[in-house]
């Protein structure tokens, strides 16, 4: 592997908004995390990290501690002021991309599984804003928490035990609620992906994650481009699992050839559109994907 591919040098190739993003992203899971963790996942040296945490303690997104960081404890309150604070700008603009374009994929009267994910938080907030009817299931209270200012929506949170320090549920009675379910389309998100792998940094997330996507017949990935080609210490599943994967344009075109020689089918979210897309809800197939014609929502995208 050479040092511009390799994880220990991956993440000084990123700018510090996505090397910050991705750190809120890990703290948005495990609710603290040292510093010596940070800097391996992100594949960056120690400086490099504690000049980006110094950055968020700036703007008030991150509290630090000794050897690390958490993120700032915050009063609940409604949904635009709880939770993990959201990236802005242009990694904002991504995960809104794809979020849009995942949401595209839904039909009305669709039971839908959500993942615990900020990219996946925002194809909820397109389905509470097109007051799509829809049965949704998610382990996440902060997804709950949207998803039930919506009337269309039939919101179902299987239970569980709250992990320290995040939104998350897990364990009974959510698991056997889960094995049980046969849902129509479950939306994934991702910390990492390598080597058509999808993999998470903590065993409990990767199993939820897996647990989540045998209760349903088609599953979308939504994944950042930036998050490709980064460690990851569990296998969730091989991208193969996933009738389609949805990034950004920032993906590398080897990286994009290598899942496509795979037969995954791959997505490019348009950044520039502000608007939600035209529903492809209509022309998804007996099999639960969505036409290539209709899904193709960046014109640049091949289909």
């Amino acid at each position: 592997m050479s040092p511009a591919t390799s994880p220990k040098t991956r993440g000084e190739k990123l700018l510090p908004e996505q090397r910050q993003s991705f750190i809120l992203d890990v703290l948005a899971e495990q609710g603290v995390a040292a510093l010596h963790q940070l800097a391996e996942r992100l594949g960056a040296s120690f400086s490099t990290v504690r000049r980006d945490l110094d950055e968020l303690v700036r703007n008030g997104l991150v509290s630090r501690t000794h050897g690390g960081a958490m993120l700032r404890a915050r009063p609940l309150g409604p949904i635009e002021e709880e939770g993990p604070p959201s990236p802005t700008g242009e990694m904002r603009a991504v995960k809104e991309a794809i979020g849009r374009m995942a949401a595209a994929r839904i039909r009305e009267g669709d039971s839908v599984i959500f993942d615990s994910s900020t990219t996946v938080l925002e194809a909820a907030r397109v389905i509470v804003a097109t007051k799509l009817r829809v049965t949704a299931v998610t382990n996440n209270l902060k997804i709950a928490d949207l998803l039930s200012q919506s009337e269309g929506v039939r919101l179902i949170v299987p239970g569980g035990t709250r992990r320290s320090g995040t939104y998350v549920l897990s364990g009974e009675p959510g698991d056997s609620f889960l094995s049980r379910l046969h849902a129509d389309v479950a939306l994934i998100g991702a910390q990492s992906a390598s080597s058509g792998v999808l993999t998470d940094s903590r065993i409990e997330s990767a199993s939820a994650k897996r647990l989540l996507m045998g209760a349903v017949r088609t599953r979308i990935l939504l994944i950042d481009s930036w998050k490709f080609g980064g460690p990851g210490f569990c296998e969730v599943a091989p991208l193969t699992e996933f009738e389609e994967v949805i990034t950004d344009s920032g993906i590398a075109e080897e990286e994009r050839r290598d899942l496509e020689r795979r037969g995954i089918f791959v997505q490019i979210a348009d950044t520039r559109s502000a608007t939600i897309p035209q529903s492809s809800r209509e022309e998804r197939g007996a099999n639960g994907s969505a036409t290539a014609e209709a899904a193709a929502i960046d014109t640049g995208s091949q289909v």
